[in-house]
């Protein structure tokens, strides 16, 4: 690439991964989150493989630690799924009125959907600029 697109990329990289990560944790407050906000850092991602070359985009982001992160992030959302059902239903009845109850575990759950949009997203574009290669 160009030496004009490499510099450019290089610049707006750190603020198009920071947009997103506050996408995703602001999510639980205002539109957007989970799904915006992966699709952003995963876009900045995708901004350094096409600036750089695949090559380069795979020595920093490495594809087995892609997947081990999306899988400690699905192994999260399923214990968060059981830990609200069994423990905050079965086990402690508590509800407060005029509280939101979803609000302890939304931005968990912003989080965590965020990373794995974001995992998925990233494995889908290398798999399709290493079989276009």
């Amino acid at each position: 690439m160009d030496v004009i697109v490499k510099t450019i990329s290089k610049i707006l990289l750190p603020f198009i991964i920071v947009l997103g990560i506050f996408i995703i944790f602001h999510g639980h407050l205002t539109p957007g989150g989970s799904f915006p906000g992966g699709a952003i850092v995963a876009s900045g991602i995708l901004l350094m493989a096409v600036s750089f070359g695949i090559e380069k985009a795979e020595m920093i982001v490495k594809e087995r630690k892609i997947r081990l992160i999306e899988s400690l992030a699905a192994l999260v959302l399923v214990f968060i799924i059981i830990f609200e059902f069994f423990i905050r239903n079965l086990l402690f009845k508590i509800e407060r009125p005029f509280t939101l109850y979803s609000a302890g575990t939304t931005m968990i759950l912003n989080v965590v959907g965020g990373v794995m949009v974001m995992t998925i997203l990233i494995l889908i574009v290398s798999v399709m600029m290493r079989e276009n290669l």
